[in-house]
């Protein structure tokens, strides 16, 4: 399997699906004929999968017991904010030298806009996918300056592996957390308005450290 192509393993993707729809989750137990199953696999392109999910920290295989699926502890969330932080503090300083007035004034724009809704402008449940897609987008511009592929897909993993943590520790998204997430976000952007690249690199610090606190925010 071709490395710049492994995160697009069909096994790999319905996984993902598989716990975003809590047909899996952290922490359970399940034999290989249950998750080929559950996946719509057969065994063979699961065991592919399955070394894949293992080198990624996603499973754990035990002998005559079965494949544990992870559970997001303390230290799984700490590793992936750590390398999250390391990919984008990089980024940011590649991204703040080549930033554009248009994409900072349509991310502040888009920003205002997030927060109107979750003022109250629409449902929470409609305002909420707007938010979390507007936060993921950031962080990807940020991390697309380095125009490095294998970059790229690990930060992707590590967004999803951090929205695991989140759908098991944070049961319930409250308004006040996303307008926080929006005030960080903001201030980033602000940063780089006045071509204060470490400014904004201090500003994206802050934010993640915000952000692992939401994490475990009940």
């Amino acid at each position: 399997m071709a490395d710049d192509n492994r995160q697009n393993h069909e096994g790999y993707r319905r996984f993902r699906e598989a716990l975003q729809t809590g047909r899996l989750e952290a922490g359970m137990v399940v034999t290989q004929n249950e998750l080929c199953d559950l996946l719509g696999l057969s065994l063979s392109p699961l065991r592919e999968t399955l070394v894949l999910l293992e080198e990624f920290g996603l499973v754990e295989i035990k002998p005559r017991t079965g494949i544990r699926i992870v559970y997001p502890e303390v230290a799984f969330i700490r590793e992936n904010y750590q390398f999250r932080i390391m990919i984008e503090t990089y980024a940011l300083r590649t991204f703040g030298e080549t930033v554009t007035p248009e994409w900072l004034a349509g991310m502040r724009s888009r920003h205002e806009d997030c927060r109107r809704e979750l003022g109250g402008a629409i449902p929470f449940e409609e305002a909420l996918p707007h938010m979390t897609a507007l936060d993921r987008k950031l962080h990807r511009d940020i991390v697309e300056a380095l125009d490095n592929r294998a970059i790229l897909e690990t930060h992707a993993r590590l967004q999803d592996n951090l929205g695991m943590a989140k759908r098991v520790h944070q049961r319930s998204v409250f308004r006040g957390q996303l307008l926080d997430t929006i005030d960080e976000h903001l201030r980033v952007i602000e940063a780089l308005e006045r071509g204060d690249v470490e400014g904004a690199v201090a500003g994206l610090a802050d934010h993640f450290k915000g952000a692992t606190h939401r994490v475990f925010a009940i």
